[in-house]
């Protein structure tokens, strides 16, 4: 096994090179698929053993995918496996964060460890990543299916954001969003409509007080002086043990919540709603994958009612920067979030309970 060391080097070369170029941009992985749902809520069972790296507890891959259902193969022995049931497929290998489920790239809060020619990931992230992306449901207490959705346009008014095109750009692409919404049946509420400044509190504050089932904030990305990095990435707030992806491990800056947030008793859906969003935007914009990530965004802390925030490409990005530009751009954007919607409202519903038959009695 790797030392901790040069496993976090790893790790923060992985998080912060330039995803936007290089080899890493270029590897190949599965086209997105839709996560089979098991109906009836399959049972959790006893809790899963667990085995302590340091201060985190892990438990064996084999032993997670044994109990989601799903066959462990190896890839490259002690060092990578599958996960594969019938809809539902992970790869996952030592000493990184960086895995494939279903065919999207997915950070992970904690690293992968191999020991004793076995793998190991966070209780965690099995909890609160894995399982409710393979699936669905699973262990957890059902969500009725949403009716209310709140989009919220990053920044406005005198917060710009990357740019005054962002804020723009932003408030654009949900109200195309909440009209294709709004044609499906669903009530769809806007944190702003104008170009008007909202701290992050408010935005969260006003999802709750619509009573919100679902929330979705959009954002478009930068890296100065980078005309090249590119894509998508959609962030779910951290669990209250786990780091941010993009957290570089300085000792002045913990980055950590010291209590669960209003969002985390929503870690399990919070994911399934990011797949749902990530998978449309991955593959109906056919843009280059940057990941589902965590982060600690005051946005998201709030709420109460699964939520996640979507970066939906790079103002800085020559290429990319042209067509976000262009109003049919802005509209695949918004078919693709209000599919990604559509798809997590369908998951939920067919969840739900189904009503019991009665038996008519025999004619005479």
């Amino acid at each position: 096994m790797a030392s901790a060391a040069s496993r976090f080097l790893a790790f923060v070369l992985l998080s912060h090179a330039p995803l936007g170029c290089g080899a890493a941009e270029t590897a190949p992985r599965a086209a997105p698929t839709r996560p089979g749902v098991a109906a009836p809520t399959p049972t959790p069972g006893p809790a899963l053993a667990t085995r302590k790296f340091g201060s985190v507890e892990y438990v064996a891959l084999s032993d997670a995918g044994a109990r989601l259902g799903l066959k462990l193969t190896w890839l490259q022995r002690g060092r990578k496996i599958s996960l594969v049931g019938p809809t539902a497929r992970a790869e996952l290998e030592a000493d990184t964060r960086d895995v494939s489920i279903n065919g999207l790239r997915v950070f992970l809060g904690d690293m992968i460890l191999a020991s004793g020619g076995r793998l190991f990931v966070s209780r965690i992230d099995f909890e609160r990543c894995l399982a409710p992306q393979l699936r669905p449901g699973f262990g957890v207490p059902l969500l009725p299916a949403p009716k209310i959705i709140v989009l919220d346009p990053g920044h406005g008014g005198k917060d710009n954001g990357t740019s005054a095109n962002e804020k723009t750009f932003a408030l654009d692409v949900v109200r195309r969003a909440q009209k294709i919404l709004a044609a499906s049946g669903l009530r769809v509420a806007l944190t702003r409509d104008a170009d008007v400044f909202l701290d992050l509190a408010e935005r969260s504050a006003k999802a709750n007080a619509s009573r919100a089932d679902l929330f979705v904030s959009i954002h478009f990305n930068a890296v100065a002086n980078d005309t090249k990095t590119s894509g998508v990435e959609v962030y779910t707030f951290a669990p209250r043990t786990q780091h941010s992806t993009g957290w570089l491990g300085r000792k002045d800056d913990p980055d950590l919540e010291i209590a669960d947030m209003p969002v985390n008793r929503f870690d399990h859906w919070n994911a399934v709603l990011a797949q749902s969003i990530h998978r449309h935007f991955i593959g109906d914009l056919k843009t280059y994958d940057r990941g589902r990530k965590l982060a600690h965004w005051g946005v998201l802390r709030g709420l109460e009612c699964p939520g996640v925030l979507v970066e939906c490409g790079f103002l800085t990005s020559t290429a990319e920067a042209k067509k976000i530009a262009t109003p049919a751009y802005r509209q695949k954007i918004a078919e693709a979030l209000a599919a990604g919607v559509r798809d997590y409202v369908a998951t939920l519903e067919s969840l739900q309970p189904k009503p019991a038959t009665v038996a008519r009695a025999p004619s005479p």
